[in-house]
């Protein structure tokens, strides 16, 4: 029997599969070589429109322009393929340099081809015209700088098409006309930048909706007018609205300003008296404008305050020789004025006086004191309205009824407490909530209903703060009492704590003011891509930082600083790599941290994480000085990174808290030693883009260096896995449980972290266990109610006869405070910082009421000092 034959289709149906499988790839592959030939092309013609960089010259649909070498004045950036970051600087070249066919229109259109470009800087070229209306096509644009160009006309209200546009600046160019109002639906703006062009009208009102923004400069313009209030952009650090015609009301502003510049503009009116609140604020420049009434001399103990400019208006005043500053005052310039009194002695090697009517030591360049009185009666200041007012006597009186009351009510909760404890056998279960003493007050002067209401609201919560910390005092006085072991240990407790509250109402050294607490409502906008252009919050969170430039180091200097990777160069191991010492051949010392990659990617892939690590540079930081590639020599992907960081040699701060005696820093250093770090947490949250967060520092990681600078060594760099995770200024999306929530509360970790480390400071041991935190947090919160022998016998023995009572009990409070159990419950980073500042200020007039005391003078040594 023949055997039947087997059909042709069935012979061949395995093969099906495998030619579907062939066309998807060879498809998949003809759209890449699709794409790869439509950017190529758009960067040919881009270089034939502008005849420049010289780079794109020799550019064909072989060349992946994707590994094109960076270089100062030109950078691709791509992303799978994907062209996404475009940065051309040029020399500052004239309008008649560029190609006769340029138009700024076609130029614009040509770059709207490239539908994934997120960052497009086109800066010093030249380039003129309008900014056209087709502008809005570069729909993915994330960041727009075309500054130092000539573009002029109109700045186009299509701008505000670009919906994920989080960076704007237009500066230096030939821009007129008004600020399109449509800019206030760009609500994931955080740079909004176009100084020195001749931008005129009135600031929109719709700004007042840009809840993003942190960096607002509209200087040397001719926009006139009032500024809408900005008093609810909480993000809002760096304002500059110099050289402008602004006014005549101070304008009304929040409070966690960095710096405010008004300079030179139409301001009439006073200060308002809220502005000495403004407790972040470094740079002050009030000149040249016609403000009067009395100067705020408290504007002086600012405690971040660096930089003080208000000369050439009219103020008036008295100012005494024993006045207080801030430390960090480094300018001050009260020139031409009418100040009349004495100089502080703490201004004289910073401050500019002449023109007023100051009596100091030569007399000279300064006016009679019946000039500054004619002129003063001359000036004719417009009376704050009504339901604003707020006077300096009123302020005392109720300062002064709040401690009475306060003390009061402390005896009666005490007497409460015990009666329910001891006499019904049980403790009240009271809701605990977290302490929200508003110490900032709103003496804002504000003209809108809005602004009335919103006022109206503050006086409503401060009620309901009250009755907070009631509630807390009274949780906090049941643990006490639970360890009072009998009724008549009860009786004397209750004796003496009443003892104790009298004392304190009848003596003013007594009467202190609580720990600083900050509502905030941080924008939950995601931030996390904004990897490229955080230069201006970067600026100015880190002023007075002076750091070489960073750079990319050749392999062959890392291996000639460390003898080739010596063992002698080693010196360890840790999360973040292997950690190399070397000297270049500057003589400058450096520290090496080598990152093996596991996946191989080329170098072009790990450069928007380079420079986010180039951003890390702070007077509080181990400072990122570079980056070197160690690439395979089969396919060219990186295998290593190098990233050379500055070196510190010196000791940890634990060595100089809870180590040697002969080491020991005194309680003043200490908290500025504390200062140091919260300053650099801070920077790591705000002062680049994304923030990083989660840092798991310990006080090993904080280190003194031969001047005694703190310096954090050890943070989040964004090159791990789990770190990329972290980054980040919102929440994700995808993310459920646990995680979620650690990502939510990622800043309020590293403030837990914070809190230990006061805590090894206060009592000068090492804490070696976990299960330590828990327990010393708790002996330091009840030693907070009990009388100053008990509570300084828990303190370092080195340090606790130099601490004063107001001082040792703000940092007890804001410590137990970061070690709160509940996230929610612990400050915010900037009220820790305002605490410790306030607890050096405290300390400082303590010691030298002391030093008057004993007729010794109130000079610190420079030991006591230098701590920073």
């Amino acid at each position: 029997m023949m055997a039947k034959p087997v059909s042709n289709s069935n012979s061949h149906s395995h093969l099906i599969p495998l030619l579907i499988l062939i066309l998807f790839f060879s498809t998949i592959f003809h759209l890449s070589e699709q794409l790869q030939f439509s950017q190529t092309q758009t960067l040919q013609n881009f270089q034939n429109l502008l005849g420049y960089p010289q780079e794109l010259l020799t550019l064909n649909t072989n060349t992946d322009f994707c590994n094109i070498e960076p270089t100062p004045h030109f950078t691709l950036v791509c992303y799978e393929e994907n062209l996404t970051q475009l940065h051309v600087v040029g020399n500052g070249f004239s309008p008649n340099a560029l190609p006769q066919n340029f138009s700024s229109e076609t130029l614009f259109a040509t770059l709207a081809t490239l539908s994934s470009l997120k960052v497009l800087s086109l800066v010093s070229l030249g380039l003129w015209g309008p900014i056209p209306q087709t502008i809005s096509q570069l729909s993915s644009l994330e960041i727009l700088n075309i500054s130092s160009n000539h573009f002029s006309g109109v700045v186009p209200s299509q701008i505000s098409l670009l919906k994920n546009l989080q960076s704007l600046v237009l500066d230096n160019n030939l821009l007129e006309g008004v600020i399109p109002s449509e800019i206030g639906t760009l609500q994931g703006l955080a740079v909004l930048s176009m100084k020195n062009n001749s931008l005129s009208g009135t600031v929109p009102d719709s700004v007042r909706t840009l809840q993003t923004l942190r960096v607002l400069d509209l200087s040397n313009n001719k926009i006139s007018g009032d500024l809408p209030s900005l008093r609810h952009l909480s993000n809002l650090q760096d304002l500059n609205l110099e050289n402008n015609k602004f006014g005549p009301h101070f304008p009304s502003l929040p409070t966690k300003l960095v710096s405010l510049v008004l300079k030179n503009n139409s301001f009439k009116l006073g200060l308002p008296s809220g502005l000495v609140t403004f407790y972040q604020l470094q740079k002050l420049d009030v000149s040249l404008n016609g403000f009067v009434g009395p100067f705020l001399p408290a504007l002086l103990s600012l405690p971040s305050l660096n930089y003080l400019d208000a000369s050439s208006n009219k103020f008036t005043g008295m100012l005494f020789k024993n006045d207080t500053c801030n430390d960090e005052l480094v300018f001050v310039n009260l020139s031409s004025n009418l100040l009349r009194g004495e100089l502080p002695t703490c201004l004289k090697p910073v401050v500019l006086y002449a023109g007023n009517c100051l009596s100091n030591d030569d007399g000279r360049n300064q006016n009679p004191a019946s000039f500054c009185s004619n002129e003063a009666i001359a000036v004719k200041i417009m009376p704050p309205q009504e339901n604003h007012k707020r006077t300096t006597g009123k302020t005392v009186l109720v300062s002064s009824m709040g401690g009475i009351v306060g003390g009061a009510l402390i005896v009666g909760v005490v007497i409460l407490v015990v009666s329910r404890v001891h006499k019904k056998g049980s403790v009240v279960k009271t809701p605990v909530k977290p302490t929200l003493e508003i110490v900032i007050s709103q003496a804002k002067k504000e003209e809108e209903d809005e602004d009335k209401e919103e006022e109206e609201k503050e006086t409503e919560k401060e009620g309901m703060v009250a009755a907070s910390s009631r509630s807390l005092s009274i949780s906090v006085l049941q643990r006490i009492m639970k360890r009072v072991p009998d009724k008549g240990a009860v009786e004397s407790f209750t004796r003496s704590m009443k003892e104790h509250v009298m004392n304190r109402m009848h003596n003013k050294n007594g009467v202190r003011t609580s720990t600083r607490s900050i509502i905030e409502h941080a924008s939950s906008v995601n931030t996390a891509k904004l990897l490229t252009d955080a230069r201006y919050i970067s600026e100015t969170m880190k002023m007075g930082a002076s750091f070489p430039a960073y750079r990319t180091f050749a392999l062959d200097e890392l291996k000639e600083a460390t003898n080739n990777f010596d063992a002698s160069s080693f010196v360890s191991e840790g999360p973040h790599g292997q950690i190399y010492k070397g000297v270049l051949s500057d003589g400058m010392p450096i520290t090496i941290r080598g990152l093996k990659m596991r996946k191989r990617h080329s170098p072009q892939n790990y450069m928007h994480h380079i420079e986010l690590i180039s951003k890390l540079r702070h007077s509080h930081l181990i400072s990122a000085l570079g980056h070197s590639f160690e690439c395979n020599q089969d396919d060219s992907s990186v295998s290593t990174i190098f990233l050379i960081f500055e070196f510190v040699p010196n000791k940890s701060l634990r060595s100089y808290v809870s180590g040697s005696p002969s080491e020991k820093l005194s309680w003043t250093q200490r908290i500025l030693a504390a200062i140091g770090v919260v300053k650099g947490i801070q920077f790591l949250h705000t002062g680049i883009v994304p923030g990083l967060y989660s840092n798991n520092l310990k006080i090993t990681d904080v280190l003194l260096d031969n001047n005694l600078n703190v310096k954090i060594s050890s943070y989040n760099l964004p090159l791990s896995a789990e770190t990329r995770r972290l980054v980040t200024n919102g929440p994700y999306p995808g993310l459920k449980g646990n995680f979620q929530e650690r990502i939510m509360d990622a800043d309020k970790n590293d403030v837990y972290d914070i809190g230990v480390i006061l805590l090894e400071t206060i009592l000068g041991r090492p804490l070696m266990f976990h299960n330590e935190v828990g327990t010393l947090k708790d002996l330091l919160q009840v030693s907070i109610k009990t009388d100053d022998i008990a509570r300084r016998s828990i303190v370092d023995p080195a340090v606790h006869k130099e601490c004063s009572n107001e001082s040792l009990m703000t940092m007890m409070e804001i410590c137990v405070r970061c070690l709160s159990n509940d996230p929610t419950e612990r400050p915010s980073v900037d009220d820790v910082l305002w605490n410790l500042h306030f607890a050096v200020q405290v300390q400082n007039s303590w010691r030298r009421d002391s030093n008057d005391q004993r007729g010794s003078p109130a000079s610190s040594s420079s030991h006591e000092t230098r701590v920073v």
